[in-house]
């Protein structure tokens, strides 16, 4: 009888074992007040939170700075509409976040989860995460495979922004968890409101009013939310972009690379735009004209991408029986750049101009490395392996919000 009732309140609705404030938390998800200026076409109806964003934080946020670990991508203008209920529905059995997006921040940023889109490891069984990678900014986040600037932890340059009366006088929301569930980040500010000893494991807990809310860590490792303790909406956002295109009118995804990023800046003049990292490449064997390979210790120099005839990336070299590891050489055509760029100002890596590689432009589908299927046979009835020389797909799959 004992194992049973055990049984029955091991799959109970968190309600019955969550700690429970003395304070209410304030529910302004309908007040442009409690969104920055990113925010923008804000409407409510009865069942639902909606406004639009470009997905930018302000201005004065340090972009890219900080980052050791470069994914070679740019914070562009996207498109996204956002569609957040007003009545979260709460899960019988909580559900653990993955890979991708978990929430938007009030200034419109999208929220993921801390892992990066590498593959899974074996003690933990999700991939790396993003902080420990060195791939963030000062501020959280950076740009990903869409050219998306999102966080992966807390957003320390906006709660910054917001300040110690949003956040812990009025007790307001920093964003929103894409189960519905506010957002808050108590304690940041003022140790008073510290409730992090109080916190389920999904890092959320109930006000006086029984209004339940996810509270991000103030600390390293900065988290935000662990797992969903509501049910996560399917249409939560829709977002529209286009691929930035190399010469070649392939999509970039960008390479993983050893480069800090000291500066990021976005120059633009009449219908041009170039984005511009300055920093500092670390470790990295190159493949020069003349097919021989140089190691770089340490290199300062420049990624840019103004258009399709102007850009500066390394991508991952043919691969070759004579080398030994990862071979990457830097493509920088040039024909096309606007005065913008000044590209004669800029400290350069030298370009590759032999003949042209053929490898993948870009890590695997999804991050994950593949394995390949055995051959095939009764049973299975997979198909046979690939011939040697075939290779993976070369672009992932759009980004899809669940």
């Amino acid at each position: 009888m004992l194992s049973i009732i055990s049984s029955v309140l091991a799959v109970l609705p968190s309600t019955a074992q969550a700690h429970e404030l003395k304070f209410k938390i304030e529910k302004c998800g309908c007040d442009a007040s409690c969104y920055t200026k990113e925010v923008k076409s804000l409407t409510c109806t009865d069942s639902d939170i909606r406004f639009k964003s470009r997905g930018l934080p302000h201005k004065s946020h340090s972009l890219m700075k900080g980052i050791t670990a470069s994914n070679q991508q740019f914070p562009t203008i996207h498109d996204h509409n956002i569609t957040i209920t007003r009545s979260p529905q709460e899960s019988w059995l909580t559900k653990s976040t993955a890979p991708g997006a978990i929430g938007i921040a009030v200034n419109g940023v999208p929220i993921f989860s801390p892992d990066t889109q590498g593959p899974m490891q074996f003690l933990t069984g999700r991939p790396a995460s993003a902080l420990e990678k060195g791939e963030l900014d000062e501020c959280g986040g950076h740009a990903g495979r869409g050219d998306d600037y999102h966080y992966h932890v807390a957003p320390k340059c906006l709660i910054k922004d917001l300040g110690p009366t949003h956040v812990e006088v009025k007790k307001r929301p920093i964003g929103y968890a894409m189960d519905g569930y506010p957002i808050l980040a108590l304690g940041w500010f003022d140790r008073k409101n510290n409730i992090e000893s109080l916190l389920d494991k999904c890092r959320g807990i109930y006000d006086s009013k029984k209004q339940y809310f996810y509270n991000v860590m103030h600390k390293p490792k900065w988290n935000i939310l662990d797992c969903f303790k509501g049910i996560p909406q399917r249409n939560f956002n829709r977002d529209l972009w286009k691929h930035r295109q190399d010469r070649y009118s392939n999509e970039i995804i960008g390479s993983p690379i050893a480069f800090v990023v000291e500066k990021y800046q976005l120059k633009t003049k009449g219908d041009h735009k170039c984005h511009i990292m300055t920093g500092m490449l670390k470790n990295e064997q190159l493949l020069q004209t003349d097919m021989s390979i140089k190691h770089v210790g340490r290199k300062r120099g420049t990624l840019f991408y103004c258009n399709s005839g102007c850009y500066g990336q390394f991508f991952e070299a043919d691969r070759n029986a004579s080398f030994r590891g990862r071979v990457m050489y830097f493509e920088r055509p040039t024909d096309n750049c606007p005065a913008v760029l000044g590209l004669a100002g800029l400290p350069m890596f030298k370009a590759y101009e032999g003949r042209r590689q053929l490898q993948h432009r870009g890590p695997p589908p999804g991050g994950v490395q593949r394995r390949r299927p055995p051959p095939a046979g009764p049973r299975n009835g997979r198909p046979p392996p690939p011939r040697p020389g075939d290779t993976w797909p070369s672009r992932p799959p759009p980004r899809r919000w669940p």
